[in-house]
């Protein structure tokens, strides 16, 4: 899917150039459920040399001034993207905070987490409707207990790369 850029009066080589970082955000976007939209916005501003004010974002970018303002609320919250202060402008503007550990910091907390939050109660529910023979149920629960030692193995995991990602910090 082509990035969702508005043409405008910019270089071919810099439309080219925005194009080429937006699509590779919003294409990783689909690997993290993340919005095309917020991908879309980190994109645009990656790849200005200049910091962005919302209306140069909304001005590149094929998506509405609502979707430029709940995805630069949501970039913000995460520290995926930051203000900065300019003395001489009224206007707030956005520069990519290239630090990936934020981000997958904030991906892990957020959707690993309550992922493996609700498995639990998952497991639970498919636990207590094993369905079938006795000989069934047998090969059934060893599943189930094997998909418990997985949820486990997982939960256990993830402190351990939350705590990796912050040494980095």
């Amino acid at each position: 899917m082509p990035a969702p850029l508005k043409p405008a009066v910019r270089a071919a080589e810099t439309l080219a150039f925005e194009a080429a970082v937006v699509s590779f955000f919003t294409d990783a976007a689909d690997i993290l459920g993340v919005p095309k939209s917020v991908a879309a916005i980190y994109g645009i501003c990656f790849a200005s040399p200049e910091p962005l004010t919302f209306s140069e974002i909304e001005s590149r970018l094929d998506i509405s001034k609502g979707s430029v303002s709940q995805g630069l609320k949501l970039l913000k919250e995460v520290g995926a993207i930051r203000p900065v202060a300019e003395e001489s402008a009224r206007l707030e503007r956005y520069e990519p905070d290239i630090e990936l550990r934020k981000l997958v910091l904030h991906y892990l907390e957020q959707r690993v987490s309550t992922q493996l939050n609700a498995g639990r109660g998952r497991i639970r529910e498919i636990k207590a409707a094993l369905p079938g023979t006795a000989a069934g149920r047998a090969i059934l629960k060893e599943r189930v207990a094997s998909l418990e030692g997985w949820h486990s193995k997982s939960a256990a995991l993830l402190p351990l790369i939350k705590g990796a990602l912050k040494l980095t910090v």
